[in-house]
């Protein structure tokens, strides 16, 4: 795929998110709750992600991509990355997104809604014996 499809793809689905009546959460949120097809917009320090998801028999197809925060007028160099997962109902799927941040998404009963949550990764050592 080309990096004009890429792009392409990126824009699409920023626009599903204002037409669906898009959910926006910056860092500081650590939870935001959305229904089938309604776009959800994280600003997660120098990373942006966008998610949707659709119900399916009571799955939740959930689709996530992720990429560089806009500077102004300035395109990021790197491409965004897209993903596409199914998520059983109660159950849940993490996406490591880097910079020690994971994005939990959450499937409801009846694939009626997700929940996604920030998390922030934290590094263990264990204790000198």
């Amino acid at each position: 795929m080309s990096a004009i499809m890429r792009s392409a793809s990126v824009v699409a689905v920023l626009v599903l998110s204002a037409l669906a009546g898009a959910v926006s959460a910056t860092s500081g949120a650590s939870r935001a709750k959305f229904k089938p097809l309604q776009g959800v917009s994280l600003h997660l320090g120098s990373k942006h992600a966008v998610d949707y998801f659709h119900a399916d028999n009571g799955v939740c197809q959930l689709t996530l991509v992720v990429g560089e925060e806009f500077k102004g007028d300035v395109s990021p160099a790197v491409v965004s990355a897209r993903f596409r997962t199914a998520i059983e109902a109660g159950r849940y799927a993490r996406f490591d997104i880097g910079e020690g941040t994971q994005l939990q998404f959450s499937c409801a009963p009846g694939a009626a809604a997700m929940t996604v949550e920030t998390l922030k990764q934290i590094a263990y050592t264990a204790p000198q014996k």
